[in-house]
C-alpha cells in the first residue's frame, strides 16, 4: 500500500509527462530533479520506455539512487557547466527532450538550452514565481516545443501501475508520521530528500 501511493500521484504525473514527448526508443531525455520524489520515478518510467536518461541533481545520495536504477549518466548541477555536460553526454547534439521535475527555478531557466533541434521541454514541477524564457528566433529555427503537463487520466494511471506491477518501476520512499511534517519540509527545502515521503496519518 505504501509503495503504491506514490505511483498514483508522482508516478502518474511523470508517466504522462514522458508520453507528451512523443519520442522513440533510444532518444535522450534530460531529467532535472532526478533524485527527488517525482524524478526518481521519472527516471525509471523513461528507462522502461526505452529512453536514454541523463539525470541531473546534486549529492552522492541522489547519484547512488539514480545509479541503482541502471542509469549511468548523472550530472551534479553544483559541479561545472551543466549545459556543456549534457552536450558531452549527447555527442555534441543536445537532448531530444527535457522533463523538468525540479523544485528550483534554475532548472526551468536552463531547460531549453539542453535541447537539440526539434527537441521538447516538458514542464512538470510547480515552483513559485518561476518563469521560462525562450529566445524566439532560436526556438523557431530549432522547432523547439514547450509543453506543460499536469497529472494524468485514468488510462495513464492503469498503465503506470502495470509497469510498477511488472517490476519495471519501484518507489524509493520513507514513511514519516504526520507529526514530523515540519521536519520533512525542512529537509525538502534543503534538497536532502532522496525519493518520496509517504505520510502515515494514523
Amino acid at each position: 500500500m505504501h509503495a503504491a501511493a506514490p505511483i498514483l500521484c508522482a508516478g502518474v504525473t511523470v508517466y504522462k509527462a514522458l508520453k507528451e514527448i512523443g519520442g522513440v526508443c533510444g532518444d535522450s531525455v534530460v531529467i532535472p530533479g532526478a533524485g527527488g520524489g517525482l524524478g526518481h520515478l521519472a527516471c525509471q518510467y523513461a528507462r522502461s520506455m526505452g529512453y536514454r536518461v541523463i539525470a541531473i541533481d546534486s549529492g552522492d545520495d541522489k547519484r547512488k539512487l539514480v545509479a541503482s536504477y541502471g542509469i549511468k549518466d548523472f550530472i551534479d548541477f553544483k559541479e561545472g557547466n551543466v549545459k556543456e555536460k549534457v552536450f558531452e553526454a549527447t555527442e555534441g547534439r543536445g537532448a531530444h527532450a527535457s522533463v523538468v521535475v525540479a523544485s528550483g527555478g534554475d532548472a526551468y531557466a536552463d531547460a531549453l538550452s539542453f535541447l537539440r533541434p526539434h527537441g521538447a521541454v516538458v514542464l512538470v514541477g510547480l515552483p513559485k514565481d518561476t518563469y521560462i524564457t525562450a529566445e524566439v528566433f532560436g526556438s523557431v529555427l530549432n522547432s523547439h516545443r514547450i509543453i506543460g503537463s499536469y497529472v494524468g487520466n485514468r488510462q495513464d494511471s492503469i498503465e503506470a501501475l502495470k509497469l510498477a506491477a511488472a517490476g519495471d518501476v519501484s518507489t524509493t520512499y520513507t514513511i514519516e508520521k504526520l507529526d514530523n511534517l515540519p521536519s520533512v519540509f525542512e529537509r525538502m527545502a534543503a534538497g536532502k530528500l532522496a525519493g518520496r515521503i509517504v505520510l502515515d496519518c494514523e
